[in-house]
């Protein structure tokens, strides 16, 4: 069985980094995203598994990403 695909969507390259090495050595997936419009890419593209999401970021928050 693959491994789920987590979408980490974070304005914070620090915050994202950390998250991607918890996440990657834990076995899942990881692909990232710096702000809610590259999110939304990302999701139309290749459709994951889980979505942790910043609420508090430029150019498409986390609120008007869940909207979308």
């Amino acid at each position: 069985m693959a491994a789920e695909q987590v979408l980490v969507i974070d304005d914070s390259p620090t915050i994202t980094k950390v998250v991607q090495l918890v996440l990657t050595k834990a076995g899942y997936r990881v692909s990232t995203a710096a702000d809610g419009e590259q999110g939304l890419a990302a999701v139309r593209a290749n459709r994951p598994d889980l979505i942790l999401l910043d609420f508090v970021m430029p150019r498409m928050n986390g609120y008007q990403f869940c909207r979308e």
